[in-house]
């Protein structure tokens, strides 16, 4: 095997810029036409943690470190996982683990629900992602989780903005969400660690158009962008120049 020692943060050693997963948010081409999409903040912590909950003996390991810090968010507060920014997540040779629970949250009914955070992450820089692994689910009468990271340096030195589709079971569900972070073993824990900073839920339920009047030409329906009210409906695209 090869010697974690040799291993090195890409963000100090290699600089390369912050990556950026692709994004899997599927919204109703109708739902977004008609604006039906409603974006709800459900993590700010500008100054507390908003009813958000701590748990530092969550999973395998031993004595977490999230707390609320205000030293590294782009606005205000942020959920973060270490000693701020001149610390580390490291409790000598020890595995730590913990974890940070949302208030409830109820889902629409009808999807598709997508959720949208930023992060912040340093952490060490292995094969695989076997270490150092940060997690978000949603929980409910199941728990699913929905997008993990781990030992892959981290985000070079910034925020990144990750878009996630909720599964469908969960529709019309009061759920929850959780970000659990654990170091896997007790060694290469001498980085900065995590930070969220923002969560956003966004509903753009599916929206059926109804059927126009009976009547055929010359009744009073128009087809969606091309005549109602402009507020509800985008403007229908120019004519070319002939």
């Amino acid at each position: 095997g090869i010697d974690r020692r040799t291993f090195v943060r890409r963000s100090t050693a290699v600089g390369v810029a912050a990556w950026t997963i692709p994004s899997v948010i599927s919204t109703s081409p109708v739902a977004a036409a008609t604006g039906s999409c409603r974006t709800t903040s459900i993590c700010e912590v500008d100054t507390g943690l908003e009813g958000w909950t701590i748990d530092n003996k969550y999973g395998p390991g031993r004595d977490g470190f999230w707390q609320h810090n205000t030293e590294a968010s782009r606005d205000g507060g942020s959920l973060h996982y270490g000693r701020g920014s001149a610390g580390n997540y490291s409790r000598r040779s020890s595995r730590t683990s913990g974890a940070v629970t949302s208030p409830v949250f109820p889902l629409p009914s009808s999807g598709p629900n997508t959720i949208a955070f930023t992060v912040f992450r340093e952490v060490e820089t292995w094969q695989n992602d076997d270490y150092d692994i940060l997690r978000l689910s949603v929980l409910a009468t199941t728990n699913q989780v929905l997008w993990s990271a781990g030992s892959d340096g981290g985000t070079g030195g910034v925020f990144e903005t990750h878009n996630v589709t909720i599964p469908s079971v969960f529709d019309g569900q009061d759920v929850r969400f959780r970000f659990d972070f654990d170091t896997v073993d007790g060694l290469y824990n001498d980085f900065e660690g995590i930070y969220i900073g923002r969560v956003y839920v966004t509903a753009c339920p599916t929206v059926v158009p109804a059927d126009p009047p009976p009547g055929g030409p010359g009744n009073s329906y128009s087809p969606p962008g091309q005549g109602g009210d402009p507020d509800d409906f985008p403007p229908p695209n120019p004519a070319p120049a002939r």
